[in-house]
């Protein structure tokens, strides 16, 4: 064989050989796949949950408001304005309309009754500070008394004859106190005249004027004190004790004239 024909046959026998082999690798390949199963497409991207909604919290409620307390007793004066009185004498100016509370204990034997110097107001800004009102309540241990009005019908006040405080027929050892306005339509110059069974203590704007720790019966202007008065209200406080027998007292207002002092006019 010529050495031609033998390099074509090799040439043949070799591309024989590559498409067997190219053919082999084909095979192989199906094989696998079938093994296998198919390729899988790549998985698809879940589609993206909706958020769930987040309940929105509910606002915080305002604290509800307190209902509104009851306005206070109103202080100061409830009642009037009243004229003085005469009495029989016309002697002008006593004070015959009051605010009054009580009784209060003042035991003890004279000259040592110690009720005169005990503040049973004290949980109330005390004598000095504090300012009545009509029903007002002062509670002393386990009694209870109330600021009344009460209207004489004279120009003294007999504590016996005052209804609320339930007073037994001349009834020992105590002491009650009163009150009262004056109304001024300017500011005066007057005296204060005070009688009284037995002793007293005295307050006029919260301000201490003067004390009797006396066991006495009452006359017309035992005592006079020359004070001042102020244009618009003026509180009025004393504070009378009982030792036995009668149990009253008197107070007016005049000019240092005896005579009445015109533009006051007193309330309770």
């Amino acid at each position: 064989m010529r050495k031609s024909q033998i390099r074509t046959l090799m040439c043949v026998l070799c591309l024989a050989a590559l498409f067997s082999f190219i053919a082999g690798c084909e095979g192989q390949a199906t094989k696998e796949t079938k093994a296998t199963g198919e390729a899988k497409p790549a998985a698809a991207e879940k589609p993206a949950q909706p958020a769930k909604p987040v309940a929105a919290k509910p606002a915080a409620e305002k604290p509800k408001a307190e209902p509104a307390k009851p306005a206070a007793a109103e202080k100061g004066p409830t009642a009037g304005p009243f004229d003085f009185s005469a009495n029989w004498m016309d002697e002008p100016g006593f004070i015959s309309n009051w605010l009054i509370v009580g009784p209060f204990p003042n035991p003890g034997e004279r000259p040592d009754n110690n009720g005169f110097n005990v503040d049973y107001l004290k949980n109330y800004s005390g004598e000095a500070g504090c300012v009545p009102t009509n029903g007002m309540e002062i509670k002393i241990d386990a009694n209870v008394v109330k600021w009344l009005p009460y209207k004489a019908t004279a120009t003294d006040i007999s504590f016996f004859d005052v209804e609320h405080l339930k007073l037994e027929p001349q009834q020992e050892d105590i002491l009650v106190y009163c009150a009262c306005w004056l109304d001024c339509d300017s500011d005066k110059d007057v005296e204060v005249r005070v009688g009284s069974d037995d002793g007293y203590k005295l307050w006029l704007n919260h301000k201490f004027v003067a004390e009797q720790n006396v066991y006495r019966a009452m006359e017309m202007d035992q005592e006079t004190y020359k004070v001042k008065l102020n244009k618009g209200m003026n509180l009025v406080l004393i504070k009378v004790t009982q030792d036995w027998g009668e149990f009253s007292f008197m107070l007016r207002v005049v000019g240092a004239d005896g005579k009445a002092v015109p533009g006051i006019k007193t309330w309770d």
